[in-house]
């Protein structure tokens, strides 16, 4: 009987995912907790030059040269300078790691499979957004990692982290 309960509360456990939740503009965004691997608050940034407009520049993070992504230039927000407060999310893409330049973070959240709406059936112009979740009364926009850079503006960004590094 055990067995069998261990059973039913392990398979609960593998249908809530994790996701780190953040602000740009007032509306909430998240990335699966899996692909985050730290928040820092906002350094100086590097510009890099050659590098896709929605690239803000670069960071030295423990010695790893990182591009942080103007998030708001990506979704059509109105763009800012930016503020002491701000911080920065570093994702891991699969493909490279990249900072995301969000207002705030507002932390991890728990979130079921009836929770999470997949957005080609809400927003099917939402090339960016995984999903869309809701969360007690807000609702949040689950962003795809692996879909914001296109695959142009991911050679563009190779090629100028390589000239950079030259």
């Amino acid at each position: 009987m055990d067995k069998f309960e261990s059973t039913i509360i392990t398979q609960k456990e593998s249908d809530i995912e994790q996701i780190v939740v953040f602000t740009i503009d007032g509306q909430l965004y998240a990335l699966p907790l899996m692909t985050v691997l730290r928040v820092i608050h906002i350094v100086e940034i590097m510009k890099l030059p050659k590098a896709p407009e929605i690239i803000k520049g670069i960071i030295n993070v423990a010695g790893q040269i990182i591009p942080v992504v103007d998030v708001r230039k990506r979704f059509g927000v109105v763009t800012r300078e930016i503020d002491p407060n701000d911080q920065l999310v570093i994702a891991d893409t699969g493909k490279r790691k990249l900072a995301l330049w969000v207002d705030t973070v507002n932390g991890i959240n728990s979130m079921t499979q009836q929770q999470n709406f997949e957005t080609k059936e809400i927003m099917p112009f939402a090339q960016f957004i995984k999903g869309v979740a809701k969360i007690e009364n807000d609702m949040i926009l689950i962003y795809d990692l692996e879909q914001f850079l296109s695959l142009t503006e991911e050679m563009v960004l190779e090629q100028a982290l390589l000239t950079k590094n030259k």
